[in-house]
């Protein structure tokens, strides 16, 4: 599989993100309803009904009509319509939030992926450097048995070899159980069977990132981190209107319709209602919470403007890191490795032409092997220096 294969299944079957998902669908759904009216009220009882039921009916003799009447009411109290046009959104603000914590997730699956596939990568060389040295010291070891049968060399070389061979062989077993591990951490991520078999390509790109001019904007727009600042922000000012809006009245209307006893003719009631929310005694509570909104959005833009400063020093010591790892690499790469194989090489031939002992030839390709796992090491370096860079501005 391919690393860009690999990130796109994270994408698709990891839980972590399909969580977010659900979330974002909870407070939008949460936003369509913002905007629903307080319930209608509605009772029904005796009013102005006196506690003598002879009293009810109507007494010619006495000449009177009745008293008291049964009523049915009925109330409905409606919102300003700018308080729910704030509460609706902010409500759609927290949607946005985890919009982007989701995609600041994301970002860390795929730094945790690429570190697992860049790793298995090097595994991968380094265990082609340990065949490489299995084979170079079995041939050794068999050319030191028919020498000695002759007399032309000594037992304790020949030891020191068979040493080496068991310590790279047991380097080969740790490898192979480091490739399993990262297998299953793949696997994992990808949320698949942790059993599921299968293989990486050993090339490994590196980008020219040492060179790219990074600026506040760039940070701004990239990283998901800042967009959830941001719309922390804007939660905090959409919250301040919703606040604001309570100084707005609300409104209701009631009607009472009385069925009355004995003669007296029905009657009815309509009343309309409106809150006086800037009365001082009831205005306090939003007031203070318009003024303590103001300090927060404050505080959030200076955290916007710490996060973009604290990313961006640490993009241009990434960059500085690249810039050295990669001279360290092309020193390997140009001088160090061609040199100590031409070292072993020498060796080598000598031993063959019978100038040479065996321990020198042994420690030129110590020498050798060990320069070559430290290059494949630095290019571990580098890849997770690229991979801190990638995760500094979101880079797929």
């Amino acid at each position: 599989m391919s690393l860009e294969n690999i990130l796109n299944e994270i994408e698709k079957n990891q839980p972590e993100l399909k969580k977010y998902d659900a979330k974002i669908n909870a407070y939008d759904t949460y936003a369509s309803g913002a905007k629903a009216l307080d319930a209608p009220q509605v009772g029904a009882g005796l009013f102005m009904t006196p506690y003598n039921p002879q009293m009810w009916k109507a007494d010619p003799a006495m000449n009177t009509n009745g008293m008291g009447s049964f009523m049915l009411s009925a109330q409905q109290m409606i919102m300003n319509p700018q308080k729910l046009n704030a509460n609706s959104n902010y409500m759609k603000s927290m949607s946005g939030i985890e919009l982007q914590m989701k995609g600041s997730m994301k970002n860390e699956l795929f730094s945790m992926a690429k570190m697992s596939y860049y790793e298995w990568v090097v595994l991968k060389r380094k265990k082609s450097i340990l065949i490489e040295s299995e084979s170079i010291l079995k041939y050794l070891i068999e050319s030191t048995e028919l020498r000695y049968k002759y007399g032309m060399d000594k037992l304790n070389a020949y030891y020191k070899a068979k040493g080496m061979l068991g310590d790279v062989q047991t380097m080969m077993v740790m490898t192979n159980q480091e490739i399993n591990q990262k297998m299953i951490e793949l696997n994992t991520l990808m949320n698949r069977n942790k059993s599921l078999i299968f293989d990486v390509d050993t090339l490994i790109k590196f980008n020219e990132y040492e060179n790219v001019v990074i600026d506040s904007a760039t940070i701004m727009s990239a990283r998901s981190d800042f967009k959830v600042l941001k719309q922390n922000e804007s939660l905090l000012r959409n919250k301040q209107t919703f606040e604001n809006s309570k100084r707005l009245p609300d409104f209701g209307i009631k009607y009472d319709h009385m069925l009355a006893f004995g003669k007296q003719p029905q009657q009815f009631s309509l009343m309309a209602m409106v809150t006086i929310p800037i009365a001082p005694w009831s205005s306090k509570m939003y007031k203070s919470s318009v003024k303590g909104l103001n300090y927060e959005i404050e505080a959030a833009k200076l955290e916007q403007q710490g996060f973009v400063n604290n990313v961006s020093g640490t993009i241009e010591n990434i960059k500085i890191k690249i810039k050295n790892k990669k001279q360290q690499i092309e020193l390997s790469e140009k001088v160090v490795i061609p040199s100590m194989k031409k070292n072993y090489e020498t060796a080598l031939l000598a031993y063959e032409q019978n100038t040479e002992e065996l321990f020198m030839v042994l420690d030129a390709w110590q020498n050798l092997k060990l320069m070559q796992l430290n290059y494949v090491d630095q290019l571990m370096e580098l890849a997770e220096l690229q991979i801190q860079y990638e995760n500094q501005l979101e880079i797929k």
